[in-house]
C-alpha cells in the first residue's frame, strides 16, 4: 500500500534484491535480462512477449546472444525452438554451436554466407489442400504478402489480396502444393497462366471463380477509374523479389525444411535463422513476412507442441506487417514468445499504425538500454515515474536557529513570558530538525541519454513492483558462456574469438575438423561434412 504522506510526490525507485527474488528473476530459466548489483544472473520466464529497445552499440546484441547460447530457454518439453531474424548475418555465425543444446540449425541463407549451410524453405508449405482452414490460411498469407497500409490504398490491396488468395487456393488444389516462384507470373498472358485461369473458373466458391474476370481485365488493361492499374501495381510490387535469382533459388524445391517440423511430436529442438541482407529488406520484406506467417499457422494447428521463442531483430525493417501487433497479444496462447528487438519503439509503427503503443502494452517484459533518442528517453522517464526526496533546507534551518536564539534571550532576560519563550524555543528547535520533502523524476531525460553502455532498465508489470536496474555483460566476457559461441565475423579475426577465463580475457582459435558420425546427419553439418568448435571446448 502506498504511504501518501511518506511518498507525497511519488514512490518511484528500483527493485531491491528481495523484490527481484520474489518476482523470480534469479530463477535460472527463461530469457536473460542482465546481472544485478551482486553479480547474479537475472531471467524473465514468462509467456508474454519481450520488448528489447536499445540504440547502436548498447550491448543489446549480447542479450540476443545470451538467448541463443546459454541454454536457458527451456520448458517441460526441453529446449525451446528458436526462430531468428538475422538481417546482418552476424548472430547466426556466432550462435552456430547449437549442437551444445541439442538443437538442429536451419538457415535461409540466400546470399550464401560463408561457414553456414544453405537450406531451401517454402513460405507456403502450410497451404495443404483438404485442410479445413485452407482458405482462411491463404487469406492470412495474402494479408501478409500484400498488407494494407492505409485507406487510400485499401481498394487496390484488397483486390490484389483477393486475386492472390484465389490463385493460391487453386494452385494447391491443382498441384498439391504452392511455391512463391510458381506464382511470380500471376496474371501474365502466358499459355500456362491462361490455362491456369480455366482451373480458377472451375472452383466451387463464387468469390474465387469470379477472379478470372479480374485477371482478364488486368491483362487486357481494361480501366475502371484506373482501379485495375492500381491492383496490377500492387501485385507487381509484391512479387518484385522473385526477380532475384538467389532468393528464387532459396524458395524453390527441393525443400530442406518445413515449419511443420517445429510442431511434430518428438522432433528435436531447432534454431531457424532467416538471413536476408538488410540492404534487400525493402524488396524481400514479403518473403520474411510470409515465412513468419507460415510458422505461425503451423504452430496454431499444434498448440501443445514444443514452445517457440521468436527473436524478431529490427522487426520494422520487413515493412508493414499488421499481424505483428496481433502476435504480441495472442502469442502466449499459441505457445510462441516473441521478442521485438528495436532501436526505438517508433520503429514498430512501420508494422502498423499505432503499433508503437499497442505492442509495448502487450509485452510482459520491457528492456531499455543505450537510449539515444530524446523522444524515447521521455517515454522511459514517464515509465520510471517520480520519487519523493527528504532534504534539509539550510536557509530554513538558519532562520529557525535565529528565532530560537531570540526566544531564548527573551526567556533569560525576562523581557517576555518565560513559558511562552520556552515553548517558542522548543518549536523552533523542532522546525530546524524537520526534513522537507520534494518530488523528482527518478531519471531525467539527460540522465537516461547518458546512461553508461550496458546499463538497462527492466520493467515487468504485474510481476516486478518496480523496475530493475541491471547490468548487461558482453557475452564474450561471461565465464559461464566460454566455449558456447564462435567468432564474430564482423569483429574477430577469421578463425579466432575472445573468451573469458579465470585469468582474464584470452584469444582462442577455432577448430575445423570432420564431423563425428553421430552428428553427420544434422542439417548444420550435412552439406559441409565438417564442424567447428572452440579449441579446448569440444562438444
Amino acid at each position: 500500500m502506498i504511504d501518501f504522506e511518506k511518498d507525497r510526490y511519488g514512490s518511484g525507485g528500483c527493485a531491491d534484491a528481495l523484490q527481484r527474488k520474489k518476482a523470480g528473476l534469479n530463477k535460472p530459466q527463461g530469457a536473460y535480462v542482465g546481472h544485478d548489483d551482486a553479480g547474479r544472473l537475472c531471467y524473465s520466464d514468462q509467456q508474454a512477449a519481450i520488448l528489447l529497445c536499445g540504440g547502436a552499440r548498447s550491448l543489446k546484441g549480447s542479450l540476443v546472444q545470451s538467448w541463443l547460447n546459454d541454454g536457458k530457454l527451456t520448458s517441460k518439453h526441453g529446449s525451446d525452438h528458436i526462430l531468428l531474424l538475422d538481417w546482418k548475418g552476424q548472430d547466426t555465425p556466432i550462435a552456430a554451436l547449437q549442437v551444445r543444446h541439442g538443437r538442429h540449425l536451419y538457415c535461409l541463407n540466400p546470399r550464401r554466407k560463408p561457414g553456414l549451410p544453405f537450406h531451401r524453405m517454402n513460405p507456403d508449405s502450410h497451404l495443404v489442400p483438404g485442410s479445413p482452414t485452407h482458405i482462411p490460411d491463404t487469406m492470412m498469407g495474402a494479408a501478409s504478402w500484400i498488407p494494407e497500409t492505409g485507406p487510400r490504398e485499401s481498394y487496390f490491396k484488397r483486390n490484389a489480396q483477393k486475386i492472390y488468395t484465389a490463385v493460391s487456393v487453386t494452385a494447391a488444389r491443382r498441384f498439391g502444393y504452392v511455391t512463391k516462384p510458381m506464382m511470380a507470373g500471376l496474371g501474365e498472358a502466358t499459355d500456362d497462366w491462361l490455362s491456369f485461369e480455366y482451373e480458377i473458373s472451375r472452383q466451387p466458391e463464387p468469390q474465387i471463380s469470379e477472379v478470372v474476370t479480374l485477371l482478364q481485365r488486368l491483362r487486357d488493361g481494361t480501366h475502371e477509374g484506373g482501379g485495375w492499374e492500381g491492383i496490377r501495381g500492387e501485385i507487381t510490387k509484391s512479387f518484385a523479389c522473385m526477380m532475384d535469382p538467389q532468393l528464387r533459388e532459396a524458395l524453390s524445391p527441393t525443400f530442406d525444411f518445413c515449419f511443420s517440423q517445429l510442431t511434430q511430436p518428438g522432433s528435436p529442438p531447432c534454431l531457424v535463422s532467416i538471413m536476408e541482407d538488410l540492404e534487400f529488406a525493402e524488396t524481400s520484406g514479403p518473403i520474411v513476412r510470409a515465412l513468419l506467417t507460415s510458422a505461425l499457422i503451423w504452430k496454431r494447428r499444434a498448440l501443445n507442441s514444443r514452445p517457440q521463442f521468436w527473436v524478431l531483430q529490427e522487426v520494422g525493417n520487413m515493412g508493414a506487417w499488421p499481424m505483428a501487433q496481433d502476435l504480441a497479444t495472442i502469442s502466449a496462447g499459441y505457445g510462441i514468445r516473441p521478442a521485438y528487438v528495436v532501436q526505438s519503439t517508433r520503429q514498430l509503427d512501420n508494422l502498423k499504425k499505432g503499433a508503437g503503443e499497442i505492442i509495448p502494452n502487450s509485452c510482459g517484459t520491457h528492456i531499455y538500454l543505450g537510449t539515444r533518442c530524446p523522444q524515447q528517453a521521455a517515454i522511459i522517464q514517464r515509465q520510471l515515474g517520480r520519487m519523493t526526496l527528504d532534504y534539509v533546507d539550510e536557509k530554513a534551518v538558519l532562520r529557525a536557529q535565529a528565532a530560537r536564539s531570540r526566544a531564548t534571550i527573551q526567556m533569560l532576560s525576562g523581557t517576555g513570558d518565560p513559558l511562552a519563550g520556552y515553548m517558542e524555543a522548543a518549536h523552533q528547535e523542532r522546525l530546524a530538525a524537520e526534513p522537507q520533502k520534494m518530488g523528482r523524476d527518478l531519471r531525467g531525460i539527460d540522465e537516461i541519454l547518458n546512461e553508461p553502455n550496458g546499463k538497462a532498465f527492466v520493467f515487468m508489470p504485474g510481476v516486478l513492483p518496480k523496475p530493475a536496474y541491471l547490468t548487461i555483460r558482453p557475452y564474450w566476457q561471461r565465464y559461464d558462456l566460454r566455449g558456447a559461441y564462435l567468432g564474430d565475423p564482423f569483429h574477430n579475426d577469421p578463425g579466432t574469438l575472445e573468451i573469458a577465463t579465470r585469468f582474464g580475457q584470452r584469444i582462442r582459435r577455432e577448430v575445423v575438423e570432420p564431423v563425428p558420425d553421430a552428428y553427420a546427419s544434422w542439417p548444420q553439418y550435412r552439406q559441409a561434412g565438417t564442424w567447428t568448435y572452440v579449441r579446448g571446448f569440444k562438444p
